[in-house]
């Protein structure tokens, strides 16, 4: 075996947006690489070539290149430590697996082959074997930064956040000039909920890299989470720059409107990211007539029927269907970016008013006395932040004996979660509402025929602020940025927020909530 110095750096970066550790890859040329002229020329040149194409984001010709590589030169480890770390991009997790299986095979003492190796055993959820490998690099090099962020990464996703901190403390320490490592920790302890620490952290990051775009976003994270959202505007831009969100931003073949006046143009805003996202900024349409726009909404079928109830908006169009003429474009959630909205300016609009409830198909299963409580204990799965900020239907079990309710009144548990619950919370009389809940317009009238609603961090609990509902919150311990801090929101007044005291402690916030619905029980 032998090999050429230059190897394959992997550190983690998390996007606070999704609460997961990315692995992000970047080439660097060690201080004390060999003399590569005492190399076969051949070697060096194929190398040359796959680094070059895998810097400049190539990574099919960077896989080609590698595949040149392996075949003539099958013993040079780090043709396959490379290769591993490309297949593992291009999502071809099991061919990586197999080339940085060769890698360990060459180099068993090399922590960069260790590294590479754990690499797509996270992707493909062997997370054990993967710190595994991490922790075998370190024992190898105790300064191996790539191994010392990755495995500090699992930490955090575990919640372990001192564990966490104490290995990115190590990563700087071995690469102090390293924006991702600051950004690293940075996030780690903004998890633990260590805001000032996050801060300096994420800042200090900023001046190694303005350019670094995820740490950017984490700090308008931060800053948004703490109100100061005139701060956090021009750093949220950055979340256009991520792989998660940058084909979000669309041109249509139009101008992006960036705030200058319409003078009775048409101006597109289309939806950017989720259902909840679109429901908390559709406040901000009417605030564009004072730009003499006409308003042309883009946005989902099922959000059509509620939206259509809100004001400032003089035409809708579903995605997917052909759209009427318009003069420019704007992603909605750019809309607070361009109007520089303070946390003064976040009265919510008035609530829609829904149609008659004559009109509407009848719910029978709401005519049963009691009070009602419609319960949403889980988002979509493929959700990047789902892990996070959904429960186990079985978590819900303890609501079964909520203090005082059986004396009081009758509580009536309704399931608005859709689709159907495969398995549906343990409560006395709990009934499944999913087969009534074609789009947010029957969630809405259903939500409104309740006395309250409990929901994680969903679409549901945006719905219930638009309208003004009595609803609660049930947030991880380090929330989505929108939430803040407090036990109420500015956005929706209506909401009461309950937060996870620690990590993971669900346990904790559903004895929170039978608290909170027994007192509104005693109070009705």
């Amino acid at each position: 075996m032998f090999t050429v110095n230059q190897r394959l750096a992997t550190v983690h970066c998390f996007s606070l947006a999704t609460g997961h550790c990315q692995l992000l890859y970047t080439c660097y040329m060690s201080q004390d690489a060999p003399d590569t002229s005492q190399l076969d020329p051949r070697l060096v040149k194929l190398y040359t070539e796959a680094l070059h194409h895998q810097k400049q984001g190539n990574k099919s010709g960077a896989l080609l290149a590698y595949r040149r590589l392996q075949s003539q030169f099958p013993d040079f480890a780090d043709g396959w430590i490379n290769g591993s770390v490309v297949m593992a991009e291009l999502g071809r997790t099991e061919e990586s697996l197999a080339m940085a299986l060769r890698a360990v095979e060459l180099a068993p003492d090399s922590p960069s082959a260790h590294c590479a190796l754990a690499g797509p055993l996270m992707g493909m959820g062997r997370t054990p074997e993967a710190v595994e490998q991490f922790e075998k690099a370190i024992l190898l090099d105790p300064a191996h930064f790539p191994a010392l962020t990755n495995l500090a990464g699992i930490y955090v996703r575990r919640g372990e956040f001192q564990k966490a901190i104490q290995l990115d403390d190590r990563a700087i320490e071995a690469q102090p000039t390293s924006s991702a490592l600051w950004g690293n920790r940075g996030h780690a302890r903004m998890r633990a909920m260590d805001l000032e620490g996050a801060e300096a952290d994420l800042r200090r990051a900023l001046e190694l890299d303005p350019d670094n775009h995820q740490v950017r976003w984490n700090l308008a994270y931060l800053q948004l989470l703490q109100g100061r959202f005139k701060e956090a505007w021009p750093n949220f831009r950055a979340r256009m720059k991520l792989d998660e969100w940058c084909d979000n931003r669309q041109s249509l073949g139009k101008p992006h409107w960036g705030g200058e006046p319409l003078d009775g143009k048409t101006l597109l805003v289309y939806t950017e990211q989720g259902y909840g996202d679109t429901l908390q900024f559709a406040r901000f349409l009417p605030r564009l007539k004072k730009y003499g726009a006409r308003v042309l909404l883009s946005t989902y079928p099922v959000l059509k029927r509620v939206l259509e109830c809100l004001p400032g908006i003089d035409a809708l169009a579903v995605e997917g269907e052909p759209l009427p003429d318009y003069d420019c474009v704007v992603p909605i959630m750019e809309l607070p970016v361009i109007l520089n909205v303070g946390i003064e300016d976040l009265a919510p609009l008035p609530p829609p008013q829904l149609p008659p409830s004559g009109t509407l198909p009848p719910v029978p299963e709401l005519d049963r006395p009691g009070f009602k409580v419609g319960l949403v204990w889980a988002g979509s799965p493929a959700h990047s932040n789902d892990e996070l900020r959904s429960m186990s239907p079985a978590m819900l079990r303890g609501l079964a004996d909520v203090p005082g309710a059986r004396r009081v009144e009758r509580i009536a548990w309704y399931g608005l979660q859709k689709p159907a619950p495969v398995e549906p919370p343990d409560l006395p009389g709990f009934t499944d509402l999913s087969r009534h809940l074609g789009d947010f317009m029957d969630t809405a009238r259903i939500a409104k025929r309740l006395d309250l609603v409990v929901t994680v961090d969903t679409s549901v609990a945006h719905l219930a602020g638009v309208l003004g509902l009595p609803a609660i919150v049930l947030l991880a311990f380090m929330p989505d940025w929108r939430w803040g801090l407090g036990e109420t929101s500015p956005w929706y007044p209506s909401l009461t927020l309950l937060r996870q005291p620690a990590h993971g402690d669900w346990g904790s916030v559903i004895e929170m909530l039978k608290r909170e619905i027994a007192g509104r029980i005693e109070q009705r």
